[in-house]
């Protein structure tokens, strides 16, 4: 069956017809605008008027149906914008206008200091039409910048100091700047920019300027005034400045400030940088309502954008999608409204603000201000819609020519017509003709005598269709324009500078390309072909379609061209504009019609693989030999691991050509740390050159390798320490430091608090007869000294949540008669470890015992054992270390972006979980324990941990049961890899638990499998301690991915050293803390033996298959240990093979 019909019938000289559909294809009224196009087509055909390409698809009605939606215009008052914001001035003069990292202002200081700083201007010549640039680093001088700057009459231009210093020239060439107004950080670069500077800052009041008499041009500022310029990516290889006057400003506000809910109360957050118009709208928005206007340093706004927002108090926040994603909502009480734009949406972005915050999408360019704003009310929202709720037309045009309106439904070029529109790029008379348009003639049909050259209108470059309620579609760009990151780009200004750049470079090409399965994030790459091939089918003719067809092999000379041309661009180019990679062509691919062929050329670089890529990196082999100690070490690292001869390894070499992989990476490290190097995994990939990691490990030997100080680790010190002392009934001074609590304890503590007896483990200690009971009770007192974690209670603050606070004070420590104490009572600002004695009662035990009851948000299956044996130590009257654990929280507040990990590893999950449960409402209770023990062999191949093998058995039993290839599963980590020095000794719970995913290739070799979780595993290192609350709340896909109802745990071997000192009974004391789920495996992998415990619910999986289940996962860890050259379909067929038997 076809997915759309169209019948037609023909009686008499009559036709009629008819179109049948599926709705999952067509909604209704697309279905009427394709009868509404054919009946069009086939009448303009009929009558024979119009050449084929000149046939309109557009009916009358619908012709007339576009007209209403664009009928009326919006008109706003002749204000001009800093007349607004100097009436709030006088208005409310005490209120905060900026609360910057450097200082505050009040609207009255605000005022002032711009108005100083516009005499000045005056005096030096700044008038109506005259560009100021203004270079600062975030500071809440800039805004009195800009608005002394349009005081005086002037346009400002805000530059972003990052930049390349070629580029910033460009753009104050490009205005003719007369003056820079700067802070005195940036004077020198500001002088090298342009002839005059005015510093501005704290000091500025006092320097002798001279400027009482001199008058502010305020008759010749009209609304029509150039108000800003802001430079965006010019297909030219010179940047281009939208102007903007005030009226296209103006005309956005009412809307704008309606749909965000800006007013007094407002402190908005000034995250973008100088170089977007985000930033001015976020500013004088705010201003002109009365609000406050919230700067953070650049320190803060790129490491430390959570702690900056809470600390600010910010109500309202513009981000990019990719920057949203990584934040928690709720860690920002105050927030009220979170702003979206730069970058397409998808629902796995937004959904997890719109129950927390009002979530607003903004379209629209810098040439027209902000058309569109559209409040996100739930996760159905359709994310691509663009409304022209600003006041402005919005008109849909064949993309080849903007003298044709394209019918409803039909995908054309968006025409923007209105106020919000800018005047123009500034001097580009060329290119504000081909973009800002004269008024076609349909729309001078619909406007008449009001349609004159004044009216202003912008060909977007964006390719929309009309839905039925006269709102647009975005669909994507038309031309060469992307964005990267949320940050604009315009491929031609890459190619421009890029052959600029390029040595003999015959042709070059650059292109946005995405990786068809999100593991690996956009990257821009550029393709060139060398001058020097004489072969014609090299440029003319080339329509290979392979890889090998069209990408050359990069040459020797190939290859030491590359550095020197990404240097160049460097100097030239912001960052976010320079290419990842350059690649060589063999031909340059065309098109049927002879244009090149961009599309296949995206397509074939996304298609290769990671080891490949690497190929076309600049890597020219140097024979230099190591020369620091750094470089000796690693050397001698690199020979070990990679079984290599020291005289073959050199200061220049890549680990990865030589042979290096994720599993040798991991060998290196550890051989590093044990040398004191602090190193990661990571650091490897990022940096394989041998010269380049050894300047990282040099540079990591920092204070960040100190233990923090107290307090540190949270703001608002003295309100948090209040609320601790008021919290635990001690004094203030017995508060030795808070800190933020870690993914796993908010989990753990969150779960005693609906169960109170969740998560507390109580381990019996029976003592041996010639135990002296108060030595022992000094050494626990000693061991609490040595170890914070012992000494910690969970508080909870206004401002943070839940933290926890280490205490000067012992562990409770009590005597009883009765072996049936009462349980520990978790609770805030309570102990979460207890020790109580249990003497000998006259008809009851027989032996004194030592009871230990412990919250498992303070200790895991690790910890143990380094607590018993530094509790020997003790009693034995050693001195014990101190084990501080801020070091790990310090870590954890330093996690990379752990959602674009999670997200694209997690994607298109559907599996269900396993076992499934009785119902959706249903909670596991895990009350039924079997245990399981199978010899297994030795592995053949020893390069895969015990967790690798475990982890592939249990998928491909998983797997068999569920009868589906692709499975899902939790999975208990140590922490342990982490890269915080003595983590092997501290005390704190460092395990987490994710989710497992498991997509098995029946075909696959067995040891490829392995290979592949075990790389899986050494890539997901960073991102462990993210924690599942957080994981589930990236999307649909992550959410269900944590829904799993199978744990499986790699439990430690513990080694307890007590010999006679304490007798340490085997339980499941330590199972049961972590028993959620319906089936629970705790594993013991030693060399020749697996021993199994589950805790599993008998009313999910029966005795009988939970003895099935595990019989088949030990079947299965003896072929993939015996026979890892087998292929996983030979596992499976032992699988059932087995079953039937």
């Amino acid at each position: 069956m076809f997915g759309i019909v169209i019948i037609f019938e023909f009686k008499e000289n009559i036709a009629s017809v008819t179109i049948r559909y599926q709705t999952s294809l067509l909604q209704e009224n697309q279905a009427i605008s394709v009868m509404n196009a054919l009946g069009q087509a086939i009448s303009e055909i009929i009558n024979q008027k119009h050449q084929i390409d000149d046939i309109s698809l557009l009916s009358a009605t619908e012709k007339s149906q576009i007209y209403s939606w664009n009928a009326n215009l919006a008109h706003h008052p002749g204000y001009r914008v800093d007349e607004l914001i100097s009436e709030r001035c006088q208005l409310n003069p005490s209120a905060l206008a900026v609360s910057a990292w450097d200082g505050e202002l009040s609207y009255k200081e605000l005022d002032e200091a711009s108005s100083r700083l516009a005499q000045r201007l005056t005096a030096l010549g700044i008038c109506p039409e005259i560009f100021v640039p203004v270079c600062f680093e975030k500071s809440r001088w800039t805004i009195v910048a800009m608005l002394g700057v349009m005081k005086a009459g002037g346009a400002f231009v805000l530059l972003d100091p990052s930049h390349p210093h070629k580029r910033l020239l460009d753009i104050c060439n490009k205005v003719s700047a007369k003056l820079i107004v700067c802070s005195t950080h940036h004077a020198k670069l500001a002088a090298s920019l342009a002839p005059f500077i005015v510093e501005l800052g704290d000091n500025d009041a006092e320097r002798n300027w001279h400027t009482e008499d001199i008058q502010r041009p305020d008759a010749l500022v009209t609304p029509g005034t150039a108000l800003y310029s802001v430079f965006t990516s010019g297909s030219t290889g010179t940047p281009k400045g939208v102007v903007s006057e005030h009226s296209s400003f103006l005309a956005a506000m009412p809307t704008y400030i309606k749909s965000l809910g800006l007013n007094q109360e407002s402190r908005v957050f000034q995250f973008a940088s100088y170089a977007f118009d985000v930033t001015i709208f976020d500013t004088l928005m705010t201003l002109t309502v009365g609000g406050c206007v919230c700067v953070p340093s650049d320190t803060e706004r790129s490491n430390d954008l959570a702690n900056a927002i809470q600390h600010f108090r910010a109500t309202h926040l513009s981000l990019t999608p990719t920057v949203a994603r990584i934040l928690d909502p709720q860690d920002f009480p105050t927030l009220q409204t979170l702003t979206l734009g730069g970058e397409k949406l998808v629902t796995s972005e937004f959904s997890k603000w719109v129950n927390h915050v009002r979530v607003v999408h903004l379209y629209g360019a810098t040439e027209c201000s902000m058309m569109s704003i559209h409040c996100i009310t739930g996760t159905s929202s359709n994310l691509q819609t663009i409304n022209h709720d600003t006041g402005s037309a919005c008109w849909v045009v064949d993309p080849r020519s903007h003298e044709r309106l394209q019918a409803i439904g039909a995908i054309g070029e968006l025409v923007i017509e209105g106020e919000i529109v800018g005047r123009g790029y500034l001097d580009d008379a060329a290119q504000t003709a081909e973009t800002f348009i004269q008024p076609p003639d349909w729309l001078r049909e619909l406007r008449g005598n009001n349609c004159n050259k004044s009216v202003k209108i912008y060909k977007s470059g964006d390719l929309v269709r009309y839905a039925a309620n006269g709102s647009l579609e975005f669909i994507c760009r038309k031309n060469t324009q992307v964005k990267l990151r949320g940050q604009r780009i315009e491929l031609g200004e890459v190619e421009h500078h890029l052959k600029l750049a390029f040595p003999r470079a015959r042709f070059v090409v650059a292109e946005l390309v995405t990786m068809p399965d999100s593991s690996r994030p956009p990257m821009l790459m550029a393709f060139v072909r060398p001058e020097d091939d004489s072969s014609s089918d090299s440029i003319t003719g080339g329509r290979g379609s392979t890889s090998t067809a069209i990408f050359a092999e990069p040459t020797d000379e190939f290859r030491s061209l590359v550095p020197a041309t990404l240097s160049k661009l460097q100097n030239c180019l912001p960052s976010y504009m320079v290419p990842s990679a350059i690649i060589p062509l063999a031909v340059i691919p065309l098109t049927g019609t002879d244009k090149v062929n961009r599309r296949l050329l995206r397509q074939l670089a996304a298609e290769l693989p990671r080891e490949q890529l690497e190929r076309y990196q600049p890597t020219v082999r140097s024979y230099r030999a190591p020369t620091t100690n750094a470089e000796k070490t690693l050397r001698k690292y690199f020979g070990e691991v990679l079984s290599l001869p020291l005289e073959q390894v050199w200061a220049d070499d890549n680990f990865f050509s030589l042979g290096g992989d994720s599993l040798t990476a991991m060998k290196l490290v550890s051989m590093a740390r044990k040398d004191n190097y602090k190193l990661i995994v990571q650091n490897v990939f990022k940096s394989p050159q041998l010269s380049d990691l050894a300047g990282l490990i040099q540079d990591k030997k920092s204070e960040d390798d100190e233990k923090p100080g107290p307090f540190v680790l949270v703001d608002k010190k003295q309100d948090v320490i209040r609320a601790a002392a008021q919290q635990c009934h001690l004094p203030r001074r017995a508060i030795e430091d808070i800190y933020p609590c870690t993914s796993l304890q908010k989990g753990l503590i969150s779960e005693t608090m609906r169960d109170p007896s969740a998560f507390i483990a109580r381990l019996e200690l029976p003592l041996r007869s010639h135990i002296d009971i108060s030595r022992l009770e000094q050494a626990w007192t000693a061991v609490a000294k040595a170890n914070p974690i012992l000494r910690t209670r969970m508080i909870l603050s206004a401002s943070h949540g839940l933290l926890q606070a280490v205490v000067r004070d012992n562990i409770p420590w009590t005597v009883s008669d009765n072996a049936e104490c009462e349980d520990l009572v978790v609770d805030i600002g309570k102990p979460l470890v207890q020790l109580v004695l249990c003497r000998p009662a006259p008809k009851g035990q027989s032996q004194t015992k030592l009871i230990l009851m412990m919250h498992h948000s303070i200790y895991d299956g690790y910890t143990l054992p380094l607590i018993i044996k530094q509790l020997r130590t003790a009693y034995e009257g050693g001195l014990l270390d101190p084990r501080p654990v801020s070091p790990f929280i310090r870590y954890l507040a330093s996690l990379p972006n752990c959602a674009d990990y999670w997200i694209p590893i997690l994607k298109d999950l559907e599996t269900p979980a396993f076992p499934a449960l009785p119902s959706n409402a249903y909670h596991p209770l895990p009350n039924s324990t079997a245990v399981y023990a199978t010899p297994v062999s030795r592995p053949s191949a020893n390069q895969y941990t015990s967790n690798t093998y475990v982890r592939l058995a249990w998928a491909m039993t998983q797997s068999h049961h569920q009868k589906i290839s692709d499975v899902f599963f939790g999975t208990v980590v140590s922490g342990r890899n982490a890269p915080v020095d003595n983590i092997d000794l501290m005390t704190i719970p460092t395990v987490a638990t994710i989710p497992c995913r498991v997509t098995l290739d029946t075909d696959s070799v067995v040891e490829d499998m392995l290979h592949r979780i075990q790389n899986d595993a050494t890539e997901g290192i960073p991102y462990e301690q993210f924690g599942l609350s957080n994981i589930s709340r990236l999307g649909e896909c992550p959410a269900h991915a944590c829904s799993f109802q199978t744990l499986l745990v790699m439990q430690p071997a513990a080694e307890w050293d007590t010999d006679d000192f304490l007798q340490i009974p085997k339980s499941d004391a330590n199972y049961r803390a972590d028993a959620t789920y319906a089936i629970n495996l705790f594993c013991e992998l030693e060399a020749e033996r697996l021993e199994v415990t589950v805790l599993y619910d008998e009313k999910v999986v029966h005795n009988l298959e939970m003895q099935q289940i595990l019989d088949d996962f030990g079947e299965a860890l003896r072929f993939i240990r015996q026979t890892p050259a087998g292929v996983v379909r030979d596992v499976l067929n032992v699988l059932r093979k087995s079953r039937k038997e």
